[in-house]
């Protein structure tokens, strides 16, 4: 019997020590995942914010290299939407000789995963042009889902808001 209980103590320890370790991988699994989670949330924010100002800034003296970063930047119909728009307001913009400069207000995650993330993004805006040379100023906001392609997140949807 006296070897029963040394055994039996031995026994029990083992038990602690393997519930605590097991209990330490798993928060050491939600913390890395947490860890992921806010990296993609960031990462995510800062593409959103990036292409909200390359949709709303441009110059008519390179409207066309302005156009093919909000392209490179997108995905799916809203890239093939863009370029459907983009076309048919290029030579307005031109003749107009219109200057647009956007600056981020205020962005936000709505939701995000590692694949994906849902981001709104108010923008101010001056517009100047042949007719308006001193520029006309407005605010605006942009609902953007994104998606990840290998480590870009590119633009699926966008909506005004």
């Amino acid at each position: 019997m006296n070897r029963a209980r040394p055994v039996a103590a031995a026994t029990g320890a083992l038990v602690v020590v393997l519930a605590g370790a097991a209990l330490a991988a798993v928060q050491t699994t939600r913390l890395s995942h947490q860890v992921s989670l806010d990296a993609a949330r960031a990462s995510a924010l800062a593409a959103a914010r990036q292409i909200a100002v390359d949709i709303a800034d441009y110059d008519y003296r390179t409207i066309d290299r302005d156009f093919t970063r909000v392209t490179s930047e997108s995905t799916g119909k809203f890239r093939s939407d863009f370029s459907t728009q983009s076309a048919g307001v290029r030579d307005a913009i031109v003749a107009a000789k219109a200057v647009s400069q956007a600056q981020i207000a205020s962005a936000g995650v709505v939701t995000a995963d590692a694949s994906t993330a849902q981001v709104v993004v108010a923008l101010n805006r001056t517009v100047t042009n042949a007719q308006a040379p001193k520029g006309s100023q407005a605010a605006f906001g942009l609902q953007m889902v994104l998606v990840k392609h290998g480590n870009r997140w590119l633009a699926s949807e966008v909506n005004p808001l």
